[in-house]
C-alpha cells in the first residue's frame, strides 16, 4: 500500500489561493487549479487574514512560520537591512551579527547571542537574500520621461479618469510667518529645532479632479495640546519622532483607502514615487499601485506639476489672513496643529478640478484632445493684496523683503521621509515612540483652557449667516440648503448636556 505524499504549501502559495478566492473564483475552480483537498481549502480560507499579514511582513516563501525567540531584535534588524540595501551597501553575515548585538543592547536584552545558528535561522525565517539595489541617477533623464509618456496609455488602459489617482507627500512649515521666510528657507529638517515647526501632508487626488481623498497629516506629538477636548479632527492624523512619512503610516493609509474603495465597489490605479516610505506594500484588493520612474517626479508626477503649489498658496493665504485679523484684534497670531489642519482642509477643498486636470495633462496623463477646452492657466488666486503683504513685511529692509512666492515655496525642498537612525528604528519597531514635545502633552492642559461652543451659540451664528445671504445677491439659492444641513448636524451632535424642563424647578 503506497503512502500518500503530503504536499506542504508555502505562504506565497496560500496567498495565491486567498487571492483567487477574493477575486470571485468558486471553490471547485480553486480546488482543481491548486489540487487541494476540501478540508485544506476551508482551512486556508478561514486563515486568510493571518496569511495576508504574514506575507506582507516578508515571509512569503517559507513553508511554515518559525517563531523567533527575539522578535524585537529581528524586527529592528529587518528594518535596518532594508534601509542599508537601499543605499547599495553590501551586507554579510559578520555585519549582521554585529548589528544584531547593537540592537540587543539598545533594547536592553542581555541573554542574546548572535551565533551562527541564530543567523541561519534568521535568514530562513525571513527569506533573506541579499541583492544589491540598482543605483539611481539624481538628475532627470528626459529619455526615460519620454518613454514613460509614450507607454502611459497602455498602463492606463481599462481605467477611467475617475479611477486613476496620484498620491504624494509634502512638508509644511505650518507655523512659519512671513518675516521668518528666509530663516526657514532651505531647512532640510533632518532633526533639530526647526523640525518641531513642520508637518508632513499626504495628498491624493484622481485624474478628473472629482475625488480629493482626505488629507493625512503627520506631526511629532502624539497628543498636541490643541487636541484637548476635540472629538472630530478636520483631517486624519498620525505621528512619529520626525514628523515623517513612514512605511507603517503609508501602509495603514493604503489599507484604509483599499477598504473604502472596496466599499464603493471601485478598483483604482494609484501612481506613487519610490521614496523610502513606499516599500513593502501590503496586499490590496481594490488598489493597484504603480511606481513612477526613479528621479522623474518633477516631470511626471501630477501633484508636482502645480497641485501642491496651489495648495500651499491657499494655505499661506489663510496664514496671512489669520495674521492680519490677529493684528487688528491686538492678539498674538499663533498657529497650532489644529488650526493648521483647518487651513489645510480649506486649502485642499479650494483646489479646482480644472487645476487638477491641467496638472495631470502636464504630466502626460490626458490626451490633448481630451482636455482641449480647459483653460491653460491654473484656477488660482495670486494671494494677498500688495497692501496687505507690505503691511506684514514692511519692517524688513527692502533688500531682505520676501515676496509671497518666497513665502509659498519655503518648504518645497524639505524631506518628507528618509533614513532612520538605529534609535528611530528601535522606537518605531517596539512601539515605544512617544511625543518628544512634552509641553504639548494633553494631560498637562487645564480644563479651563478647553473651549466648547454651546449649541445655542452655534445655531445663532448660522442664523447670522442666513441673514447675510438674504441681503446679498446670491446666484445659487442652494446655499440656504447647506445652512439647513449644518443646522441639522449641529442639533444631532452631543457636545453638551441638553437642558431639561425639570432643570428649571430644581432646588438651589
Amino acid at each position: 500500500m503506497s503512502k500518500r505524499k503530503i504536499k506542504v504549501l508555502s505562504l506565497s502559495d496560500k496567498l495565491k489561493i486567498v487571492n483567487a478566492f477574493e477575486s470571485g473564483k468558486s471553490r471547485n475552480e480553486i480546488q482543481k487549479e491548486f489540487n487541494l483537498p476540501e478540508s485544506t481549502y476551508y482551512k486556508i480560507i478561514k486563515s486568510k487574514e493571518s496569511i495576508k499579514s504574514e506575507c506582507s511582513d516578508g515571509h512569503g516563501n517559507i513553508k511554515r512560520t518559525r517563531v523567533s525567540e527575539f522578535p524585537n531584535i529581528e524586527k529592528c534588524l529587518l528594518e535596518w537591512i532594508k534601509q542599508t540595501l537601499d543605499k547599495n551597501i553590501p551586507i554579510d553575515g559578520p555585519l549582521l551579527k554585529e548589528k544584531s548585538k547593537e540592537f540587543a543592547t539598545k533594547l536592553g536584552i542581555q541573554n542574546f547571542s548572535a551565533s551562527n545558528g541564530w543567523l541561519e535561522g534568521f535568514k530562513r525565517r525571513h527569506d533573506i537574500a541579499f541583492k544589491k539595489a540598482a543605483g539611481e541617477s539624481k538628475s532627470v533623464d528626459q529619455g526615460v520621461c519620454n518613454h514613460w509618456t509614450e507607454d502611459l496609455p497602455n498602463l492606463l488602459e481599462g481605467y477611467e479618469p475617475d479611477d486613476i489617482y496620484n498620491a504624494d507627500e509634502t512638508a509644511l512649515f505650518f507655523k512659519c510667518l512671513p518675516d521668518k521666510t528666509f530663516t526657514f528657507k532651505g531647512e532640510k529638517c533632518h532633526g533639530g529645532k526647526q523640525s518641531k515647526e513642520r508637518l508632513t501632508l499626504l495628498q491624493c487626488v484622481n485624474m478628473s479632479g472629482t475625488d480629493k481623498l482626505p488629507l493625512l497629516i503627520i506631526g511629532k506629538s502624539k497628543r498636541p495640546r490643541c487636541f484637548k477636548g476635540v472629538k472630530t479632527l478636520p483631517v486624519d492624523y498620525a505621528n512619529n519622532t520626525k514628523a515623517w512619512m513612514t512605511k507603517i503610516s503609508f501602509n495603514d493609509w493604503l489599507k484604509k483607502v483599499d477598504k473604502q474603495m472596496k466599499i464603493n465597489r471601485k478598483k483604482i490605479l494609484l501612481f506613487i514615487d519610490n521614496c523610502a516610505a513606499h516599500t513593502d506594500l501590503p496586499t490590496l484588493s481594490n488598489v493597484k499601485v504603480m511606481f513612477l520612474p526613479a528621479n522623474t517626479t518633477s516631470k511626471l508626477q501630477p501633484l508636482d506639476q502645480g497641485i501642491i503649489n496651489t495648495f500651499k498658496r491657499f494655505y499661506r493665504r489663510e496664514v496671512v489672513k489669520h495674521i492680519l485679523t490677529s493684528l487688528e484684534e491686538n492678539r498674538s497670531p499663533e498657529i497650532n496643529v489644529l488650526l493648521a489642519m483647518k487651513f489645510a482642509r480649506k486649502a485642499w477643498y479650494l483646489i479646482s478640478d480644472v487645476t487638477v486636470k491641467n496638472c495631470f495633462k502636464k504630466a502626460g496623463f490626458w490626451k490633448s484632445t481630451d482636455v482641449q477646452d480647459l483653460p491653460e492657466e491654473n484656477d488660482v488666486e495670486v494671494g494677498p493684496s500688495n497692501e496687505e503683504w507690505t503691511k506684514l513685511v514692511s519692517h524688513e529692509s527692502n533688500m531682505l523683503m520676501p515676496s509671497f512666492e518666497d513665502f509659498v515655496q519655503i518648504d518645497d525642498d524639505v524631506a518628507t521621509a528618509g533614513e532612520q537612525t538605529d534609535d528611530d528604528i528601535v522606537k518605531n519597531c517596539v512601539n515605544t515612540c512617544n511625543a518628544e514635545n512634552d509641553s504639548e502633552d494633553e494631560a498637562q492642559i487645564p480644563e479651563t483652557e478647553i473651549k466648547i461652543i454651546p449649541m445655542k451659540q452655534a445655531l445663532n451664528a448660522l442664523e447670522t449667516v442666513h441673514q447675510y445671504f438674504e441681503y446679498a445677491a446670491v446666484v445659487d439659492r442652494a446655499i440656504f440648503d447647506k445652512i439647513y444641513e449644518l443646522e441639522k448636524n449641529i442639533q444631532n451632535t452631543k457636545t453638551e448636556t441638553q437642558t431639561k424642563l425639570t432643570d428649571f424647578f430644581k432646588c438651589k
